[in-house]
């Protein structure tokens, strides 16, 4: 992850100038939002001085989860008309980076147009697809992933992932849990939108909260 964590200006900068990114896939986005804490996914990613990005696939993939979330439409497209979130444009043959494209022809294994038609694990496959095509443009690139196809998928392509668990490591250096309640609250609120994140117990998740405490 970036290894400075400075106070955010407030202004999202221009990915064009070469300001490490984060990418985000619809999972990660469906924790956050559901559970109505996405400002701290914003706030901690835009802390340590990422640009956050999400391509259209992915926005569309939360949009839908409002069948079985209802509300979350209505948390993303706020979310997504602020300031803090830059959207790229849907996939297409006339207007994609050529980069994007042969990525995501590869990583899907057919033809931009028909591998568009398929949503199975499309927020990914166009997430990874974004990662590589600003890496080769020498940013500093992050993948939010949490689903383990996802994440193999990026791995493969030498992109460096951030989980879930990852954000709120982040957020707890922070200040943004007093006590490891809260966090574990918080985490309880994430798992009810997903069955991708482990049990508490399982994360390594109160040792970093315990260490946090100690050095205050």
């Amino acid at each position: 992850m970036p290894k400075k964590h400075t106070e955010a200006s407030g202004e999202v900068a221009d990915p064009d100038q070469q300001e490490p990114v984060c990418i985000l896939d619809a999972v990660i986005c469906v924790h956050f939002v559901g559970a109505n804490l996405h400002r701290i996914l914003v706030d901690v990613l835009a802390r340590a001085e990422l640009t956050l990005l999400v391509p259209q696939e992915v926005c569309d993939e939360v949009s839908r989860k409002d069948k079985k979330y209802p509300g979350i439409k209505l948390r993303w497209s706020r979310l997504v008309q602020s300031q803090y979130i830059r959207v790229l444009p849907a996939l297409e043959a006339r207007t994609a980076p050529g980069r994007v494209v042969e990525v995501f022809e590869d990583v899907r294994g057919r033809q931009l147009e028909d591998a568009l038609r398929d949503s199975k694990d499309l927020g990914e496959a166009v997430v990874v697809a974004h990662g590589v095509h600003y890496q080769d443009r020498s940013h500093e690139v992050l993948v939010a992933i949490d689903d383990q196809g996802g994440q193999a998928l990026a791995a493969a392509r030498d992109l460096e992932i951030i989980t879930v668990e990852d954000v709120l490591t982040m957020a707890i250096e922070f200040g943004h849990f007093s006590d490891e309640g809260k966090l574990k609250e918080a985490y309880g609120k994430l798992r009810r939108f997903g069955d991708s994140l482990l049990p508490y117990t399982h994360t390594s998740l109160s040792t970093s909260c315990k260490e946090w405490q100690a050095r205050q």
